[in-house]
Parts: C-alpha cells; structure tokens; sequence
C-alpha cells in the first residue's frame, strides 16, 4: 500500500494512536482497515455501528483511491474530525492528527486489572 500524499511512499506497520494501522512516515497519515477501526471498542468505549451511523459525508473537489483495493473513497467529517473511508473493503484514511481527535471524543477504557483478577492469575499460577 502506498501513502494518498505521495505514491512513492509505501505505508508502514505502525502503531498509530495506541491502534495498529499502516502509516505513511513522511506525512503522517494512517490507513486503518476495517476490522482495525471496529477493535477500538476494546481501548475506547466506541460503537462503531454509531460511528458509521453519525458521520456526515463531505464533498470534495478532488476524488482519492483506497490505497488497499483502488476504489474511490468516500470523505466524511464527525465531531469535526475530518477521515476517508473505502466503501468497498471499510477502511478509512486519517490525515495526521486526525485519529488522536477523534478517539478524544471517546472514554478510554480502564486497563487497570482488578484485585480480584490478580488473585485468578496467582491462582492459575498455584500461588
């Protein structure tokens, strides 16, 4: 996959705000596929049902292509964060900066383990 700015520029593995995706490390941006938006249900409480539901698409002059299949994609804006998505495969583009608004706009999830979830692990262990 190669990066919407420059073609040139193939997208890397990356860990983009706490979420896996592909990013382009010249500018920034990060493609997320499908299944990788819908994970931030388990960081963020995030329902991706009322993601996709509360978007409002935007028009622009210019058309960009998924960097995954080559279809057009579509641009959308929510709590005025602006973001692209494929309509065919469900990925969806985040120029810079734009992925950490977003999640803002959600509560984090507590990754605190409990008390008793630490005796379950010491039990499994036999201590």
């Amino acid at each position: 996959m190669h990066c919407l700015c420059d073609k040139t520029l193939k997208l890397t593995y990356a860990d983009g705000e706490g979420h896996c995706g592909y990013q382009c490390q010249s500018c920034g941006a990060i493609w997320l596929p499908r299944k990788f938006v819908q994970s931030i249900k388990h960081t963020y409480h995030f329902s991706y049902t009322d993601f996709i539901a509360n978007r409002t698409p935007v028009e622009r002059e210019v058309s960009q292509l998924c960097p995954d299949d080559g279809h057009t994609l579509t641009d959308y804006t929510l709590f005025e964060v602006n973001f692209s998505e494929c309509a065919c495969c469900g990925g969806m583009w985040f120029e810079k900066g734009e992925l950490h608004n977003l999640l803002q706009n959600y509560q984090r999830r507590s990754s605190n383990i409990s008390a008793l979830d630490k005796l379950d692990f010491l039990n499994l262990l036999n201590f």
